[in-house]
């Protein structure tokens, strides 16, 4: 062997061993997953233990901690920036329009043969599906349309819209939004109850 070669074997021994020694320094006590920036999107790290009934605290004597995957509106709404009418109505939109993306399962729940006497059956749920979300999403103010479809039904942050700059004034629209959302939604549950 070369010096050369001697010399680059021992640098490379040397660097991986500063790396082992930095990895093994950081390696958490519980295992989150994956590290990649992709992976930890939407993750929170929480504690794991067992929930007390009569006070409603985690009891976590060994801090175990995990990590849970959430969306941004639940993120928002337990963050406080927007209210939980405007979270629920958010939801519900969201919800509906992800009925529209479902197509039947390509495995049956059961071992009988899945066919239906009606073969337009799955055009007809599809058309409820849609029409569902329609009615949910007539109540979305036309100002608000915007910015209610890029961060509810394509899930993008406020600053997307609004630049970084400006993001507390794109959380303080959304809420507004989101709140009139709610309250038209409430007035017609309101109406159509008064009116049975």
């Amino acid at each position: 062997m070369t010096k050369a070669r001697k010399r680059l074997t021992k640098q490379r021994r040397a660097s991986l061993a500063g790396v082992l020694a930095r990895s093994k320094a950081s390696v958490t006590l519980w295992d989150h997953g994956a590290m990649g920036q992709a992976n930890r999107k939407g993750l929170i790290i929480e504690e794991r233990g067992e929930q007390d009934p009569v006070s409603g605290k985690i009891t976590n004597p060994n801090g175990v901690t995990g990590a849970r995957r959430i969306d941004l509106l639940q993120y928002w709404h337990k963050r406080g920036s927007i209210s939980t009418g405007g979270y629920n109505a958010a939801v519900m939109l969201r919800d509906a329009f992800e009925a529209t993306m479902r197509s039947k399962p390509c495995l049956p729940d059961n071992d009988r043969v899945q066919s239906s006497p009606k073969p337009d059956h799955a055009v007809t749920i599809q058309i409820d599906r849609i029409s569902r979300y329609e009615k949910i999403a007539r109540h979305v103010h036309p100002a608000d349309k915007s910015l209610i479809t890029a961060c509810v039904i394509d899930g993008h942050h406020p600053s997307r819209i609004y630049g970084a700059l400006r993001t507390r004034q794109g959380f303080d629209d959304l809420r507004d939004a989101l709140d009139r959302l709610h309250d038209s939604l409430s007035r017609t549950r309101a109406i159509v109850k008064h009116a049975n």
